[in-house]
């Protein structure tokens, strides 16, 4: 028989039993939409972890500390040294300095972060409102949550005042230095842990002298592919080296087991449906005993008998693995624009929890063809061995 033949036949045994094909259909559909849902939610999540663990340039970054040697520091010399290595983009230095600071009437100790135009970007700082003061600007700060809550205020009432700092700087001698400086302050980060403040170090280029030992070191290189090596050439002068790409890749750890555990959850389901698939093409072959023995009578080879069984199943299997994709998605559109509509509600921000890539929603689909010809395989099997006599005296 030709295949349009056997697809033709196929479509028509399908036809005579509309409603059994049907919830046999929505039956897939429901095991396919929930492996759908639930996968997507944990590629959701995982893309939106990692979105707020950092930038794209601070996913191509290294910070480097002082590590347990003493002979090398992170000084001037060797941030030149950092730059000078190959694949480095950028070097930011980080010089933490304590001191107080006042709003009006209001005092408290905190410390002072004193970075560059690069920092920023580098460390994938975030403000929760205000601004990150720009480049070249002297006179604009960034200040922690915990360092408003500290002054009594709130972040509202304290964007583009002027904060007063006075900061303790260790001279020659250990001798203390105290300098005073006034910023307006331009953004608020969302840190309740601690007082804080960023402000440009170029403000401070006195007191940074080639011996001033910085608290970290921000390296930038080309690529996440160059990491390994700058990472090598640094951690051999003997200094300890972070990189976010650490924690990104923590991360995909950690969710790739959660969506092992929320696939399964899914595949619980489609295994409910696949039997009921195997049920379904049970009873078809169980009605149509008769009919294939006139078909094998009349010359119809086991060949195609087998096919037109297996292609009942595939069409099966392809409706709902299509219609289980389509399932799924429309689910996690619903409830994320529902969870999206309530956090507006109360002054939240929306996140997309979902996210399918298209080579997932394509293997689920492949997925579902699979289960469907392995459901149909036996009893395609058993209708191509039967004995046309036996199948004609069936009753």
């Amino acid at each position: 028989m030709k295949f349009t033949q056997v697809l033709r036949i196929a479509v028509s045994n399908l036809k005579s039993n509309k409603m059994r094909t049907i919830l046999t259909v929505a039956g897939i559909s429901v095991g396919i939409g929930a492996i759908v849902f639930l996968v997507s939610l944990g590629y959701g999540l995982q893309d939106l972890s990692i979105k707020k663990i950092a930038s794209i340039e601070a996913v191509n970054t290294l910070e480097v500390s002082d590590g347990k040697q003493e002979i090398n520091k992170l000084n001037q010399a060797m941030a030149g040294k950092f730059n000078a290595l190959p694949n480095v983009t950028k070097v930011s230095p980080l010089m933490m300095v304590g001191g107080k600071t006042d709003i009006g009437s209001s005092k408290t100790d905190m410390v002072a972060n004193l970075v560059d135009d690069n920092f920023f970007a580098l460390d994938g700082t975030k403000v929760a409102s205000g601004s990150l003061y720009p480049a070249g600007v002297s006179d604009q700060s960034v200040v922690s949550s915990g360092l408003v809550k500290a002054l009594g205020s709130d972040t509202a009432t304290e964007l583009g005042k002027e904060i007063f700092v006075d900061l303790n700087f260790v001279a020659a001698g250990n001798q203390a230095a105290t300098v005073t400086k006034k910023f307006k302050v331009a953004g608020v980060i969302t840190d309740d842990s601690s007082s804080y403040i960023y402000a440009p170090i170029s403000l401070f280029s006195d007191k940074v002298l080639d011996t001033t030992i910085f608290n970290s070191i921000k390296v930038a290189v080309s690529g996440t592919d160059k990491i390994p090596d700058a990472r090598k050439a640094i951690e051999d002068l003997g200094f300890s080296v972070t990189s976010v790409a650490d924690t990104i890749s923590q991360v995909n750890q950690i969710f790739r087991i959660v969506q092992i555990v929320l696939a399964l959850f899914g595949v619980i389901a489609l295994v409910v449906a696949a039997i009921g698939m195997f049920n379904t093409m049970t009873i078809a072959l169980l009605e149509r005993t008769r009919d294939i023995g006139i078909m094998k009578a009349i010359g119809v080879y086991n060949i195609d008998v087998a096919k037109i069984f297996l292609s009942e199943s595939a069409m099966i299997a392809v409706m709902g693995g299509v219609m289980g994709t389509v399932l799924g998605e429309l689910t996690g559109f619903l409830i994320n624009l529902g969870i999206n509509s309530l956090a507006k509600s109360v002054g939240g921000e929306a996140q997309t929890l979902f996210y399918t890539p298209w080579w997932l929603a394509a293997g689920i689909i492949g997925f579902s063809v699979v289960v469907g010809f392995s459901t149909g395989f036996y009893p395609s099997k058993r209708a191509s061995n039967l004995n046309p006599l036996d199948a004609l005296r069936y009753e």
